[in-house]
């Protein structure tokens, strides 16, 4: 198994099987969440265009939030390539009209699970399994209530810490400690970092945000658009 990140927020691109699996395409400049005046963040750094990519088989988007979910750059893939997601997310993309195939995860050609956790909004993790690996992906961190039974090669994470007030959403991204900790309950042989991008911000949001970058010796931080194999 084949993973590349593709930027510093949480871009990736996952070769198993003969499969390659877009997840999460954030590369437009910036992003929205409600409204300019709650919520934009931008790259500071350049994002490769899509044009330059592989194309993907399919498109795996895990998080309803426009830095995972972002339209701008959604809509310059061609509308045949199937997107996979929970209910929720796949409702939100419908009404642009743009995509022919939308899958529910059960629907995935490889298996593709949502994981239990604690608190399920945004500390969401999934499974992905090839023939010979299976993958944990939580980019904002996660609190497991049952531990998958599977072998786990990798752990994708973020180490980030994200402070917010509880009245507009409380930690988003759990950090490092609970990185660690999760690849211990996974039993997971590497932990690789994501989601860990220092963007500009700006709105309500930015304004209450206490951000605290970490990284451990122990996780591997893979540089823009590297790769990683799992043997």
């Amino acid at each position: 198994m084949q993973l590349t990140k593709l930027n510093d927020d949480s871009t990736w691109i996952l070769t198993f099987d003969g499969i390659r699996v877009l997840v999460d395409p954030w590369l437009s400049a910036s992003q929205v969440d409600f409204h300019p005046w709650f919520s934009r963040q931008f790259h500071r750094e350049p994002q490769i265009a899509v044009y330059e990519l592989p194309r993907p088989d399919y498109i795996f988007i895990s998080h309803p939030f426009s830095d995972h979910c972002n339209k701008e750059t959604l809509l310059q893939f061609s509308k045949d390539i199937p997107v996979m997601a929970l209910p929720k997310i796949l409702n939100k993309i419908r009404p642009w009209g743009h995509f022919e195939s939308l899958l529910p995860l059960e629907a995935a050609p490889f298996e593709l699970t949502v994981l239990k956790s604690k608190k399920n909004f945004v500390h969401k993790a999934y499974m992905i399994k090839s023939k010979s690996h299976a993958i944990v992906y939580a980019p904002h961190g996660a609190e497991l209530k049952a531990i998958p039974q599977e072998k786990i090669s990798a752990l994708i994470a973020s180490t980030l810490t994200y402070k917010l007030p509880f009245f507009i959403g409380g930690t988003i991204n759990l950090g490092l400690s609970s990185a660690l900790r999760l690849q211990k309950q996974l039993n997971a042989k590497k932990l690789l970092v994501t989601h860990n991008e220092n963007k500009r911000a700006e709105g309500l949001v930015a304004r209450f945000a206490r951000r605290t970058f970490e990284v451990s010796d122990l996780c591997i931080e893979l540089k823009t658009q590297e790769d990683y194999y799992l043997y």
